[in-house]
């Protein structure tokens, strides 16, 4: 055999071991790839945390009860859950601010707690609903107007007059009693929701007779909403 001969042998034995290894490459890196595709299917549908987003439309309700001496706040409030486990929402803190101040004993800033579900019933023997832990399952949605009271003695009262008032909205989720090191590490924390309104009149006799509410709006007349971090 000459040494052409022998060169070329060679070279067709390199291009076949080459063919080889490539068509064994190929399907090993769309294994791979498949795989790890099903690892992020099977985590975004069955493993992901609880990933809760909160959203406030622009317009709520301020009212009054107890004889007009309990001040309350109205608030549809829509949470929804981008992960595939189940949020449980225990309950929820709203602190309200008035940007504005009246006189030096009035209160600045107070605080209130979730007490009841549904609007503020213009009659007084009306049945309340109390507020209870929301569930809120993996890709699914909850929406309900929550009523907020005040949080230990309710005068004096936050809203005297008309103005524009600052709202800070938590959220209060059940965690784990033994957390695992995935779940500390990954399941996200949903900031609270800050938002200013303007209420833009305000009546006693509305407020505390004829137990109506006054509508309170974001001055550019759209929702506010915060992700979880």
């Amino acid at each position: 055999m000459s040494t052409l001969d022998a060169g070329d042998v060679a070279t067709g034995a390199d291009s076949r071991s080459l063919t080889r290894r490539t068509f064994t490459a190929v399907p090993t890196a769309i294994s791979v790839i498949a795989f790890g595709f099903s690892t992020v299917s099977y985590y975004e549908s069955a493993m992901k945390q609880a990933d809760l987003a909160v959203f406030v439309p622009p317009v709520i309700h301020y009212g009054r009860d107890g004889g007009g001496d309990v001040e309350l706040f109205a608030i549809p409030v829509t949470i929804t859950n981008d992960g595939a486990r189940t949020g449980t929402v225990l309950s929820m803190d709203l602190e309200v601010e008035r940007l504005g101040a009246l006189g030096k004993d009035e209160p600045v800033k107070k605080r209130y707690y979730s007490t009841y579900l549904g609007e503020h019933p213009r009659n007084s023997d009306a049945i309340n609903r109390a507020f209870a832990p929301a569930s809120i399952a993996g890709r699914q949605t909850y929406s309900e107007t929550i009523r907020f009271y005040p949080a230990g003695n309710p005068l004096p009262k936050l809203v005297q007059d008309k103005g524009e008032y600052r709202f800070t909205l938590h959220l209060n989720l059940a965690e784990p009693s033994q957390a695992s090191w995935w779940d500390k590490l990954w399941t996200p924390k949903v900031r609270p929701v800050t938002f200013a309104l303007t209420m833009p009149w305000m009546s006693e006799q509305h407020l505390n007779f004829r137990r109506g509410s006054m509508a309170m709006h974001a001055k550019d007349h759209r929702p506010t909403s915060a992700n979880s971090r």
